[in-house]
């Protein structure tokens, strides 16, 4: 991963909880998710992506989009800012919205 390089990619998908957090995810629900990564092997390191996500209680881990952001100042949200600084500081940082796609 290259934490000097301005490039963070964010790969959309979905992901089941698996594992209580908190309280604030319920077991069995399906969330969107955004990983930011600083990785621009993304393509080729999925399954370490996926085990990082699965690590912090997540499975049925499917991605459907990526972006690139070149620019911290292109992004308007206060929750995709904070990752995108936590992303080029640990190399990557994950987003989950708090409300579910399905519930269980």
């Amino acid at each position: 991963m290259n934490k000097n390089d301005n490039k963070v990619y964010v790969i959309s998908g979905y992901a089941h909880c698996a594992a209580t957090h908190n309280g604030k995810y319920k077991l069995g629900n399906k969330h969107s998710i955004g990983l930011l990564t600083t990785d621009e092997n993304y393509q080729n390191n999925i399954k370490q992506l996926k085990s990082f996500i699965k690590n912090l209680g997540w499975e049925s881990i499917t991605f459907c989009m990526v972006e690139q952001v070149d620019d911290i100042n292109t992004l308007s949200n206060d929750t995709l800012i904070s990752s995108f600084i936590r992303a080029k500081e640990n190399g990557q940082s994950l987003v989950v919205n708090d409300l579910p796609i399905t519930v269980h």
